[in-house]
């Protein structure tokens, strides 16, 4: 890709040249590279789940900037990275799941009140931490919300069923960020 500070011979072009290059202006340059070739042939089905998720970004993002709540936007405006605008970034989350990096529970007993301390980090925002407790046999014995530490990595689920068997007791911690993603990590006991 060639740049070019708006000299003589480039001027401010911009667009298609002989279907192989192409002019673009960015940040006061403008930027030549390879015109896009369209794709043969169908997409396999990797492709087609690929560009299904894009689209529904794309729609995400247009949504964040369109919406008259200006909020979300300026929350995306304020952890932008060089050479990204609103639209990339929200585009970016919405591609990007949350990861549940661990679940501590070495302060959970089975007792009501005991403590699990569940870490999770996004690209821009972790906005909730659903925790599960399930006994051995598989049955649900509560669920409920995390609440947040001030840290803004760590959140702790306060128990309010009494587990009389801990072995082999699975607790799943599901983060979910702004566009709706979920990440899961499941421990057993």
């Amino acid at each position: 890709m060639a740049h070019s500070d708006n000299s003589l011979v480039t001027g401010r072009i911009s667009g298609t040249l002989g279907k192989e290059l192409v002019f673009r202006e960015w940040e006061g340059k403008t930027v030549v590279a390879k015109a896009p070739r369209k794709r043969k042939g169908e997409p396999n089905s990797k492709q087609a789940e690929t560009q299904e998720k894009f689209l529904l970004a794309s729609r995400y993002a247009r949504a964040i900037i369109k919406n008259t709540d200006k909020s979300m936007a300026e929350a995306y405006a304020t952890v932008l990275r060089p050479r990204q605008n609103v639209y990339s970034r929200a585009l970016e989350d919405f591609l990007s799941p949350p990861k549940v990096k661990s679940i501590n529970t070495r302060n959970y007993k089975g007792a009501t009140g005991d403590k699990i301390a569940v870490r999770a980090i996004d690209d821009f925002r972790v906005v909730s931490i659903q925790v599960e407790i399930y006994a051995a046999n598989g049955t649900l014995l509560e669920e409920g919300k995390a609440v947040q530490e001030n840290n803004g990595l760590d959140w702790t689920y306060t128990a309010t069923q009494l587990n009389g068997t801990l072995a082999g007791t699975k607790i799943n911690a599901i983060a979910t960020d702004v566009p709706g993603n979920e990440g899961i990590l499941v421990v057993s006991l």
